[in-house]
């Protein structure tokens, strides 16, 4: 339990959260457990059921910004019609004495797969005997079903990286954060991303968005799975984004991820993951499903009946 000063529990720099309660006397803060651009997301205590979940508020010095607080209702709202069990669940959304908006969910205090590569890249013992390729290539199938999944429902994650792949104790994989993400059916959304896993559609302002797009980012994931490193690996965004634009422009292409990692990586599964980071739309697979359906293929070797 964190230490308390005034009416609100400390986060681990000791800052004060925004209140102890939120949803009136429902949901007892604890901790700010992690911060993005537009919102904090907190363990809280749910007193009605007697158990810990995630609450995901405006951060502090944005509870006030009509914008925040209508990225963080639309993004309750369109997480909560994906009903899949590799998405995040949503368990209830309102907002607090003040107006801000708020919505609560799974907490799942597990690590995120970028936590997972960085600290297999660091040859962390304990994280290279529970992660194997073959569980990170399985819980990566796992991330494309749900992508698919969403992708057919209209939603276009759009910022699908391994920050946003949480890994649970007992095999669960969750993909979050749809704060960014672009619901089709009616072209609302606030278009963004990650610098490194976008694909060149949609850095381009006027670029056309569908379920491509995501299988780039997949690419980009699954190349850090097989290699761990980055396709575009350069030090901060404005690098990154001037390395895409010359992969892009045909000027410069990634190595096979197979070159940089120990381990043997079968060539039919890094063809895949270049499929997916095709620059071109045309060139990807048409869909996650189509993605991991491939994959499956390379990994058990079993050919489709016709």
């Amino acid at each position: 339990m964190t230490a308390t000063r005034g009416s609100g529990p400390l986060d681990e720099a000791g800052h004060e959260d925004p209140t102890s309660w939120i949803g009136g006397n429902r949901y007892r803060a604890i901790r700010v457990i992690a911060t993005g651009g537009t919102g904090d997301v907190i363990e809280a205590d749910d007193t009605e059921l007697g158990r810990r979940i995630a609450i995901k508020c405006a951060r502090r010095g944005a509870s006030s910004d009509p914008l925040v607080q209508e990225m963080l209702r639309r993004e309750a709202r369109l997480t909560g019609r994906l009903e899949h069990p590799n998405i995040v669940p949503i368990y209830d959304a309102g907002s607090d004495e003040r107006g801000g908006r708020y919505y609560v969910m799974r907490l799942l205090d597990q690590p995120t797969l970028e936590t997972v590569l960085i600290k297999l890249a660091a040859g962390e013992p304990e994280t290279l005997a529970i992660y194997s390729i073959g569980r990170l290539l399985n819980d990566f199938l796992q991330v494309c079903r749900a992508v698919d999944y969403a992708n057919s429902c209209g939603v276009i994650h759009c910022d699908l990286k391994p920050a946003n792949i949480l890994l649970g104790r007992y095999g669960e994989v969750l993909v979050v954060d749809w704060g960014l993400a672009t619901d089709l059916r009616d072209q609302t959304g606030f278009r963004g991303g990650t610098p490194g896993y976008m694909a060149p559609e949609q850095i381009d302002p006027n670029g056309s968005l569908d379920a491509r797009t995501d299988v780039f980012a997949l690419g980009v994931i699954l190349y850090e799975i097989l290699s761990l490193h980055s396709p575009f690996d350069a030090e901060g965004d404005t690098e990154v984004r001037t390395l895409v634009r010359e992969y892009v422009a045909g000027e410069w292409a990634p190595p096979p991820p197979g070159r940089l990692r120990t381990i043997a990586v079968p060539r039919e599964i890094e063809e895949i993951c270049m499929m997916g980071l095709d620059p071109d739309p045309a060139g990807r697979f048409a869909s996650a499903g189509e993605m991991a359906r491939a994959v499956e293929a390379a990994l058990f070797g079993f050919a489709r009946l016709p």
